[in-house]
């Protein structure tokens, strides 16, 4: 590769990045109805023409963050898993994903956006599987660290399925608590870090084991 397609490879990575990053601020105010490729080019300062030169609609922007922001768990929590003494693997896991909203202010909005009316219904099929499969890894990562607790004797005999479905939903829901609290209080919205902890709180009673969130992963 010669320095001048390098440059302009890096040009075209650039304002990918830059396109993005303006529609995770869009679908997070807007939500994925709401928004539109006009907003984002607007967001952006590039042409609606511009945004079509790297996505081809509106679906595939949405489901090109999602598969970032999947495909990051995915390779952080493997990594958890092959590292971490089997007591910490479930703890660092958590730690990783309640602290998501601290290195990402947008990324949980943008998942939850899913468990919005009629969302599902505006995706290709073949999306829909892709983001499934993606979730899906998520969840078994979670399941997978249940299932070596359990067989460590750390943990009770639980469904780890399960139990990763439970921290999956508690893990949503403790971001959604915590966005409203900011916005009814901007001035005194609670740490992040003691909802998660109480949330945890239950992880652990489910598990029949002490909670012991780690401070980051």
């Amino acid at each position: 590769m010669t320095a001048t397609q390098e440059r302009k490879l890096q040009e075209r990575q650039a304002r990918r990045r830059r396109i993005q990053e303006a529609a995770r601020q869009v679908f997070a105010e807007r939500g994925y109805a709401g928004a539109s490729i006009e907003h984002i080019a607007r967001a952006a300062q590039l042409s609606v023409g511009a945004i079509y030169l790297y996505f081809r609609s509106k679906e595939d922007l949405y489901v090109s963050l999602l598969e970032d922001t999947l495909a990051y768990f995915d390779g952080e929590m493997s990594r958890l898993r092959s590292r971490s003494d089997v007591a910490d693997r479930l703890p660092e896991m958590w730690a990783l994903l309640t602290t998501w909203s601290d290195r990402d202010a947008e990324g949980p909005r943008i998942v939850r956006l899913l468990a919005q009316p009629g969302v599902k219904e505006q995706l290709s099929p073949e999306v829909s599987t892709a983001i499934s499969a993606g979730l899906a890894r998520v969840r078994d990562h979670l399941g997978a660290c249940v299932a070596d607790g359990i067989h460590a004797g750390i943990y009770r005999a639980v469904n780890a399925g399960e139990i990763a479905d439970v921290a999956w939903a508690l893990l949503l829901g403790t971001f959604a608590a915590n966005e409203t609290r900011t916005n009814l209080d901007a001035t005194n919205p609670g740490p992040m870090a003691t909802s998660a902890g109480s949330a945890f709180a239950v992880l652990g009673a489910a598990l029949g084991a002490p909670a012991r969130p780690v401070a980051s992963a």
